[in-house]
């Protein structure tokens, strides 16, 4: 065995990944290397086409931060999954600027009789129709949360109760998950929730929105690029040293969910001129401050207790988050064989690199605390997630119509997946089998 590693990530999809990588990536970093990567010089770019959408991003709310985000990258592949009527396609015609010179460097397409486009043609008609009592649902959940997360933490700080305090981090963790929710929606203010936890909207907004849900589990996922050198997850020569400190580190890591990636932007700040740092961030601190003046005990008692809950929030997060539907040996990873190369239909690239649990599957507030309903989330984001299972009746008629299938695994299935994932070498030589697991959904 070699004494140092060969783990070098090689897209099979030949995709040029932004060139840094590991514990010195940021998420501004990695917009400004795609920038120049992704052709769309200075412009937006959609398919083969640039656009100014300068006017039409200003004028909406929240659009002084779209712009900053998207501007000067391709952005097709979030167009098309955020926009599910025909409206905007329409609208975006009186922007056009002129055509790219540069071939696209996804490898996705979104053909109109492809696997996606005939997906959204298909639910539009029932989107009108979806119930707003589960809209409701998701936000009573939220709100619920909220109130249980802030009245057991300061319990638990008043009483000096660390079991309490336990439940208030697992409170906070399922908190956090929920509201990711609201993260691909339009500015709301309980997107602001997710930030009890000390992450960050506007980090998240790049690193999950407009990455890891665009370019799932290739070589530019910023959520895979990041964890690196800790944990490898893309297919390539590990060695026996790193293999050990993936399965040992995978339990540290998710304990620190929620304070490296603050350490991380408190540490670079400086470095992008502190854009990177929003005033909203201190919500998060509201939480410790309402532990403070009601729970009766010192700012140091405060600290202690309050950090402790964020370990306990953090390691349910990364937990469920690293052994959820992404990483698995089944699943496609860049650097697999994929099954195509070109005119890969990004709706199917999906299937490739999910597996749903069955356990939370039909229950609301399980799917809403689980990443459930997984498949469906990553094709239509900007959906509630309690919406979601009204479409699957659709979504298997589609999914017969192209000779496809969304795969249900157990937790026991994914949990063990994950590990095998990061100490795997070997590349699959054939595509995903997507009927391989029979196991189907009830609704």
């Amino acid at each position: 065995m070699p004494s140092r590693s060969n783990y070098v990530p090689v897209s099979s999809l030949g995709i040029i990944a932004p060139p840094t990588r590991g514990s010195s990536l940021t998420t501004d970093l990695w917009l400004e290397e795609k920038q120049n990567i992704d052709g769309a010089e200075g412009l937006w770019r959609i398919h083969d086409e640039l656009y100014d959408l300068t006017e039409f991003v200003e004028r909406h709310p929240g659009g002084s931060e779209w712009l900053e985000l998207t501007k000067g990258i391709d952005i097709t592949e979030a167009f098309e999954v955020h926009h599910l009527s025909v409206l905007p396609e329409e609208m975006l015609k009186k922007f056009f600027v002129r055509k790219a010179t540069t071939k696209r460097n996804s490898p996705f397409t979104f053909e109109e009789n492809g696997f996606y486009k005939t997906l959204k043609k298909e639910i539009r008609p029932t989107l009108k129709h979806l119930p707003k009592q589960s809209v409701n649902n998701t936000n009573f959940f939220c709100d619920s949360m909220v109130f249980i997360l802030f009245f057991l933490s300061t319990l638990a700080t008043y009483y000096w109760n660390f079991w309490l305090a336990a439940v208030a981090g697992l409170i906070l963790g399922m908190l956090t998950i929920a509201t990711h929710n609201y993260l691909h929606m339009k500015n709301n203010y309980r997107m602001y929730y997710f930030q009890f936890s000390m992450l960050q909207v506007r980090e998240w907004r790049i690193s999950h929105a407009l990455s890891h849900h665009l370019l799932t589990n290739t070589i530019a996922d910023l959520e895979i690029s990041m964890m690196e050198p800790l944990l490898f997850y893309l297919p390539g020569a590990k060695t026996l040293k790193q293999k050990i400190i993936s399965v040992i580190g995978s339990p540290i890591l998710w304990m620190l969910f929620f304070h490296l990636p603050l350490l991380r932007r408190l540490t670079t700040a400086h470095k992008c001129n502190y854009k990177n740092l929003k005033l909203t961030d201190l919500t998060g601190l509201s939480l410790p401050a309402f532990m403070y003046f009601f729970g009766g005990q010192s700012l140091g008692s405060v600290l202690l207790m309050w950090n402790f809950i964020l370990v306990i929030g953090a390691f349910y997060m990364g937990f469920i988050g690293q052994n959820g539907a992404h990483h698995h040996p089944d699943i496609f990873h860049d650097g697999d064989n994929p099954r195509a190369k070109e005119n890969y239909d990004w709706g199917l690239s999906q299937l490739d690199s999910i597996m749903d649990h069955k356990e939370v599957c039909g229950n609301h507030f399980l799917v809403l605390i689980h990443f459930g309903d997984h498949c469906l989330h990553h094709l239509f984001p900007t959906l509630d997630h309690g919406t979601l299972e009204h479409l699957y009746p659709i979504f298997e008629e589609v999914l017969k119509k192209f000779d496809a299938n969304l795969r249900f695994v157990t937790q026991w299935d994914t949990i063990c997946g994950n590990f095998r994932q990061m100490t795997r070498n070997e590349a699959n030589p054939n595509p995903p089998d997507l009927h391989k697991y029979k196991i189907k959904k009830k609704h």
